[in-house]
């Protein structure tokens, strides 16, 4: 049975989905509804935030992102006709969105279907070409389909079959990608009419090119005259060394009554001799005083900021490490005593419930990618992507931790998900 990989709810966040960071900062936060039930799916509670999702889907039926993360919900519950169904009705109502189609190409996939998972992934990228987790998930796909192929040929169906792709489902609609999808359909139905009156312009511009090579010869004269110039340049050469050979004639008249005088140059060459050795000295001296200037250009300020982000790094990575290696120890000593559980609730009661998460385990990975560090004061923001795997499940969230200096260690105070 193909195994179907989920992501976590994640909040929006335009920059990496999108593949660039020209749209970050101008993610939307989710909506109150639509942020409760992401974080009941988080926790693990899919079937009562399925219940809310439905409940706000009787009051709201054209919310968008609710739609999606009803989506979501059912696949996570392995109802996948239903996913299917509402991933579906989204590429109908928003065909410029890129979300559905990954999503429709994962439930397609755990299936079997990966003809059906390839085209939907394709459209994907058809509507956003830069969508890395669609990318991924088409080179996945299609590296199952050569190799069932491969298989085929050598004639090995009755060996053991091959696993499903481990394709990655999009959990969270991107806002610019929704207002993308709602111009592409308002743009489509515009155009439709159209489309039937183009063809007839069409063949109008065909003979326009045709004057166009008729100026192309015109030109092909004018580099002639540009040549013919370039003979006379060298002329007044020869004529400067013809003035210069006049010159040395009058020099041997000079020289003819006075021999003598041609001695005592002689010695003047030997006093220049003597300034020779003292240019050197002088370079020598200049050396030493280059030397000097390259600590004046170091800047002591710019190796304490880097420091400090060289610090907040380290904590980072270590609080990633010790969660991966469920060293709860280093895990719960990452957050500081003051640290504000995103839920609600007591410290002590949150810390018991990260304990029974992350121990049960049997292996995870956690991954810290587009680290970003700001400074200020004691106080220090870290932003990066945070990709998770335990099992079969695979999410990728974009994650941000609020850190203090607390005697000299870098301690989270807040942890949130999403832009």
């Amino acid at each position: 049975m193909p195994v179907l990989c989920r992501q976590h709810w994640a909040a929006v966040c335009v920059g990496v989905l999108l593949g660039g960071t020209a749209l970050q900062g101008q993610a939307a936060p989710p909506s109150p509804a639509v942020a409760e039930v992401s974080q009941l799916l988080q926790q693990g509670k899919a079937a009562q935030a399925a219940k809310e999702a439905d409940a706000y889907l009787r009051k709201q039926p054209a919310d968008v992102e609710m739609r999606f993360l009803r989506g979501v919900i059912a696949a996570e519950q392995k109802q996948n006709a239903q996913a299917i169904r509402i991933f579906q009705e989204l590429t109908r109502d928003y065909p410029g969105m890129p979300e559905p189609y990954n999503n429709l190409a994962v439930l397609y996939a755990a299936d079997g279907q990966d003809r059906k998972a390839a085209q939907a992934l394709e459209q994907s990228m058809r509507t956003h070409p830069s969508y890395t987790t669609a990318h991924q998930n088409l080179g996945d796909l299609y590296a199952r389909m050569a190799s069932d192929a491969y298989a085929k040929a050598l004639q090995l169906e009755g060996g053991p079959k091959q696993t499903g792709p481990q394709l990655a489902l999009i959990t969270q609609i991107v806002p610019a990608s929704l207002a993308n999808g709602k111009n592409a359909l308002v743009q489509a139905r515009a155009d439709a009419p159209p489309k039937l009156v183009a063809p007839p312009p069409a063949p109008a511009p065909a003979p326009a090119p045709v004057p166009v090579p008729v100026p192309a010869p015109a030109p092909v004269p004018a580099p002639a005259p540009v040549t013919a110039p370039k003979p006379p340049a060298p002329s007044p050469a020869p004529a400067v060394v013809a003035q210069a050979a006049p010159a040395p004639a009058p020099a041997k008249a000079v020289a003819a009554p006075a021999p003598a005088p041609a001695s005592t140059p002689a010695p003047a060459p030997a006093p220049k001799a003597a300034p020779a050795p003292a240019e050197p000295a002088h370079a020598v001296a200049a050396a030493p005083a280059a030397k000097p200037a390259a600590p004046v250009a170091e800047t002591k300020p710019k190796p304490a900021r880097d420091t400090a982000k060289l610090d907040v790094e380290r904590a980072v990575n270590a609080w990633a490490s010790a969660w991966e290696k469920k060293d709860m120890g280093g895990y719960l000593a990452a957050y500081s005593d003051q640290f504000s559980p995103a839920g609600g609730g007591s410290l002590a009661a949150w810390k018991e419930e990260r304990r029974q998460r992350i121990v049960g385990k049997q292996a995870i990975v956690v991954n810290v990618r587009n680290l970003q560090v700001s400074i200020d004061g004691d106080q220090a923001t870290a932003k990066f992507r945070q990709y998770y795997a335990a099992g079969s499940l695979k999410t990728t969230t974009r994650k941000t931790l609020v850190m203090r200096l607390e005697k000299g260690h870098w301690r989270i105070m807040r942890e949130t998900t999403g832009g």
